[in-house]
């Protein structure tokens, strides 16, 4: 069998038993060192703030190559520029390249490091990071062994690729049954929560309660309003069903939104700016997307107020190629990169307690990706967060 499809056929072999990945990177490496004979490999794959790379497996390292290695910076170093490129490097004398890091060079010398070539490792279009092999002879890397390395790193990238696709599948199972319990257990608790409220309600209607009863009834009402809200985002959550989509104008929904959170905006003193340009109309649920900007705008509020200093609020509406964009801007902290990509997973929040249920930006992405549009987040330059929502255009859904 050639070199190249027995390690192919080594990785699919071990894809086949286990969907693993530390399991699936290690024997790709064993597989490949063992056919080159390089002395040195290692394996490292975009970790998950999408800012650095760690080091996953590696064969032959010294411990001190091991450390320098352990996590790069995207874009620094010959290995961090690959991931940030996409493109190969190979150095025949890699001591003369002025992209190695001077933290490496020492490393480098003492393990007698000469030739390296470096491939990225990518799928769907993703970057998920790099392969590298290292020898103490300065020959040339023919092309055989680059189409060697080149075909290996894109078997990792395929098998990285179902392991993925497989946990996401499994994820997506288990939310499945939570939403179902979490269907059943909201529709229990909204029934004690209205006989509650409506009794609060009756009682704080009656001139004769004494004003400090008259306080905690209403506390107790508030309470109430408070978990009822919950109870629904807990039921919108779980809940799946069609949209009713007909022809709507984002503008419209903008202004709803902002007059409904008027007065809060006003009384934390938060300047709102909108900058709505001619758009065409979405073919969307007007009362989804209206949730949709109003956990937007709640969101940004609820940031800023954490945040001394200036508070800014702005909604831009725009068109972009086939689609409309929808950017809530803020002057808040900014969301943590290592938090970014969580940001809209259910249940999670970086607010403190009692703020927030973790369900509104999840609900969000759920009804965004039913109305076949998509919501990312993104941290300002200049300090704050932009959530940003793109719809078809009516013509394009």
């Amino acid at each position: 069998m050639e070199p190249h499809l027995k390690i192919l056929h080594t990785v699919a072999e071990t894809v086949s038993r286990t969907l693993d990945v530390e399991t699936i990177l290690k024997t790709a490496l064993e597989a490949l060192t063992h056919v080159t004979g390089h002395e040195i490999a290692s394996l490292h794959l975009v970790a998950g703030d999408r800012t650095t790379l760690e080091l996953r497996a590696d064969r032959g390292l010294s411990a001190e190559m091991r450390e320098v290695n352990r996590r790069l910076i995207l874009g620094e170093g010959i290995i961090g520029r690959v991931a940030a490129t996409g493109t190969a490097a190979v150095w025949h004398d890699v001591m003369g390249s002025p992209d190695l890091l001077p933290s490496a060079q020492d490393a480098v010398r003492r393990d007698r490091i000469r030739g390296f070539v470096c491939v990225p490792i990518q799928a769907r279009g993703l970057m998920l990071g790099t392969l590298s092999l290292g020898r103490q002879t300065t020959d040339r890397f023919n092309e055989g062994e680059m189409a060697l390395l080149e075909a290996t790193a894109h078997q990792i990238a395929i098998a990285l690729d179902n392991a993925r696709l497989s946990s996401e599948l499994v994820h997506a199972e288990k939310l499945s049954a939570v939403g179902e319990l979490a269907s059943g257990v909201a529709h229990e608790i909204n029934n004690p929560l209205t006989t509650i409220l409506g009794l609060a309600q009756l009682i704080l209607t009656r001139p004769d309660v004494p004003a400090p009863l008259r306080e905690r009834i209403a506390l107790v009402a508030d309470e109430a309003s408070r978990a009822a809200a919950i109870v629904q985002n807990l039921l919108m959550f779980a809940r799946h069903y069609p949209p009713e989509r007909r022809p709507c104008s984002l503008v419209e929904a903008v202004h709803r939104v902002i007059a409904l959170k008027g007065y809060q905006l006003e009384h934390d003193k938060v300047r709102v700016t909108l900058e709505l340009g001619d758009c065409p109309t979405v073919f969307a649920d007007e009362n989804q997307m209206q949730q949709v900007l109003l956990n937007l705008v709640q969101n940004a509020h609820q940031a800023m107020v954490r945040k001394p200093g200036e508070r800014q609020l702005t909604v831009r509406l725009r068109p972009r190629d086939r689609r409309v964009a929808i950017e809530v801007l803020d002057t808040g902290p900014g969301i943590p990169p290592h938090l970014l990509s969580r940001i809209f997973d259910p249940f999670f929040t970086t607010k403190p307690p009692g703020e927030g249920s973790g369900l509104g930006l999840s609900v969000s992405y759920g009804i965004v990706g039913q109305h076949g549009g998509r919501l990312y987040a993104e941290n300002r330059p200049e300090g704050g967060a932009m959530f940003v929502v793109e719809l078809p255009a009516e013509g394009n859904a």
